[in-house]
């Protein structure tokens, strides 16, 4: 007994040298995995975070992200440890055969596993120690907090890394030790070469998958911008996956017997082997082919929004932020316009500083319930999206705001949505009617934006201040005395001079007639960066993430394909096949099964960036262009990623079929 606890462990350490094809790309999957894992974990368990201004939003966003780094890295972990158990089956049962008990397999399975923690969870906590300061100097550049501060490092986070490491490592073993204590020594080496396993009612499933992948596009093309947004895409993406798993594994195979049942196509020489080959193919690999088109989809899109919020960060925060100083007044004492303006104009030149897209415009505000082509004084309280923000305001205010040159007739109307279009002929602001001359498509007051369902501004363009009073007095505000006036505008300078000038505008403003308030946007402005800054810091990572998930199932596959076709090639020999021709007609099958998730992903991007586009929404993105050239660009360096990595994760598919007798 002495000596098998003296020979398990050596064995164990040969076994992990001697499989170091399938072994090292799982242990450095696992370090890069408990490598992030640590350093979400030190950066959330620093006390930087609960100290630094506007930290709160980065605090908010790393706990979202180490939340679901555990949640899919458990489950990929698991499902690589599957590639490693079934390539080593075939060794436990030669090992069984030859007369080592299940006990001491069991034990010798413990050491594999008790060396692996020891040296993922020693070099994931060294890097984590190393490169810790470097990623958290990132993620406060990236949220534009101060850099200037000590790092702390946490023993509770090195805690937590080895108890996360310890739970999967037990799963994984166990499942193992399952597995093999299950099975005889027969089944064991059976099941080396065993595939996956061919689902049943193939036709049904397929149906199954391609609804479902239908109605999840149907439900990505057609997003909005609303309230159900979030629901959606998560409820998009669940059919989106379910129907990508159907069809590779139930559809492709459909497929395939469909063109074996075409005399005219099957018996034809070129297509005969490579129809049958991919059938048998795509038997044992539907499901890890369908797990590269998920990963691959998550990457690209992953990729694509990160650059995009970085690229896109201005158009955010101008779209939040359209002037960074605004004064409001109001009242019946109406404010001196130009005094404010020539007021304002010299106290920025006192100060070094330049005002930029100036906006100055008098209107009266409104709140109106839309019904419809109705506008209601009263509606339902907590209906959001029914509640619309009118702004009235005269033509002669409106011609000398857009230098235009309208001209309206009693009874008339411009009106201009910051959302949809409102689309009809008249309007009702309750029981008074007015007609729609023309349905404004942009202004300076608010951009327009047609899929967002949360735009709630109208303005209403009226002949004179009569007719606008005559409006306001429906919603209970004098159209005389409510009025409302607006000066907003960019300052360019130094940070310190528009500081003094901020401060100076703030009193001067303060003294004047009809003054109600004053605002600096700027600490808004950086509190929103903050957040999208955490934002591309979770982008990062997770893009990183989804990648190397990505290259290991397909270095993992080629291990399996490589392993299979050698005892293929052998075959194929004996029947009379050329070696050149054998090669030819493996290399073009492996070739198309790596380019169906490859396919299947750019074409799950192409579709999903209307959802996309309403998720970036949400944050203020609005720059359909500008997404549209991230997304091609993603998807043409992803190309480019992805066959680079075939052919390299290759190398080891050729040299392990070179390794015939």
């Amino acid at each position: 007994m002495n000596q098998h606890i003296l020979l398990l462990p050596r064995m164990a350490a040969n076994n992990i040298r001697k499989n170091g094809q399938a072994y090292f790309p799982y242990i450095g999957v696992s370090v890069f995995a408990i490598f992030t894992y640590f350093v979400f974990d030190l950066i959330l368990k620093n006390d930087i975070m609960y100290t630094l201004p506007r930290a709160a939003y980065a605090y908010a966003l790393v706990t979202i992200g180490f939340s679901l780094l555990g949640i899919i890295m458990v489950p990929f972990l698991y499902y690589t440890n599957s590639f490693l158990i079934k390539r080593r089956k075939r060794e436990l049962g030669l090992y069984s055969i030859l007369g080592l008990e299940k006990k001491h397999i069991g034990m010798m399975m413990l050491c594999e596993s008790l060396f692996i923690y020891v040296l993922v969870t020693a070099a994931a906590i060294l890097l984590g120690l190393v490169f810790f300061r470097l990623i958290f100097l990132l993620l406060l550049n990236l949220t534009k907090l101060p850099v200037e501060v000590e790092f702390g490092i946490s023993v509770q986070a090195v805690t937590d890394t080895l108890i996360f490491y310890a739970f999967i490592t037990a799963l994984n073993l166990f499942v193992n030790l399952v597995q093999v204590g299950k099975a005889n020594p027969v089944e064991l080496m059976s099941d080396a070469r065993r595939g996956e396993k061919e689902p049943k009612m193939i036709w049904l499933w397929s149906i199954a998958g391609a609804a479902a992948l239908i109605f999840g596009y149907h439900k990505a093309m057609n997003a909005r911008l609303n309230n159900a947004v979030f629901a959606d895409f998560f409820f998009a993406v669940f059919l989106v996956i379910i129907g990508t798993y159907f069809l590779f594994t139930s559809g492709s195979i459909a497929f395939l017997r469909f063109l074996k049942g075409r005399k005219g196509i099957y018996y034809r020489s070129e297509n005969f082997i490579t129809i049958s080959g991919m059938l048998y193919r795509m038997k044992k690999s539907a499901a890890s082919l369908s797990n590269i088109c998920i990963f691959s989809t998550m990457a690209i899109i992953t990729v694509v929004c990160t650059v995009t919020v970085y690229l896109g960060m201005d158009a955010i925060l101008s779209f939040g932020f359209s002037r960074e100083f605004e004064i409001y007044c109001y009242g019946n004492e109406r404010v001196d316009e130009e005094v404010l303006q020539r007021g304002t104009a010299e106290l920025a030149a006192q100060n070094q500083v330049t005002l930029q897209d100036e906006l100055a415009y008098s209107y009266v505000e409104v709140r109106g319930y839309q019904q419809g082509e109705i506008f209601r004084r009263e509606g339902r309280p907590y209906d959001y999206a029914g509640w619309k923000t009118l702004i009235l305001m005269t033509q002669e205010e409106y011609n000398r705001l857009e230098n235009a040159d309208e001209s309206l007739q009693p009874g008339e109307i411009l009106l201009y949505s910051e959302g949809m279009d409102f689309g009809g002929d008249s309007i009702w602001f309750e029981e008074v009617e007015y007609s729609v001359k023309r349905e404004l498509s942009e202004s300076r007051i608010a951009r327009k934006l047609p899929e967002n369902d949360f735009a709630d501004v109208y303005l209403a363009v009226f002949a004179d201040r009569e007719e606008l009073n005559r409006v306001s007095q429906v919603y209970g505000v004098d159209g005389f005395q409510g009025i409302s006036y607006l000066y907003g505008f960019l300052p360019e300078g130094r940070e310190e001079d528009i500081d003094e000038f901020s401060r100076r505008l703030e009193a001067y403003a303060g003294g004047l007639a009809g003054f109600a308030q004053y605002t600096d946007h700027r600490e808004g402005m950086k509190e929103k960066e903050s957040m999208y800054g955490g934002l591309l810091f979770i982008g990062i990572f997770f893009g990183s993430i989804f990648l190397i998930c990505l290259l290991i199932i397909m270095y993992y596959k080629q291990i399996t394909e490589g392993f299979e076709d050698r005892k293929n090639f052998e075959i194929m020999q004996k029947v009379g096949m050329g070696d050149a021709e054998i090669r030819r007609t493996i290399k073009k099958q492996i070739s198309m099964v790596f380019v169906l998730p490859l396919i299947g992903a750019i074409f799950h991007t192409a579709v999903g960036m209307q959802m996309v586009y309403m998720l970036l929404g949400a944050i203020g993105f609005f720059e359909k262009p500008l997404l549209t050239y991230c997304t091609m660009g993603g998807c043409l360096i992803f190309a480019i990623v992805y066959s680079l990595s075939y052919r390299r994760t290759s190398m080891a598919y050729y040299r392990i079929v070179k390794q015939m007798n």
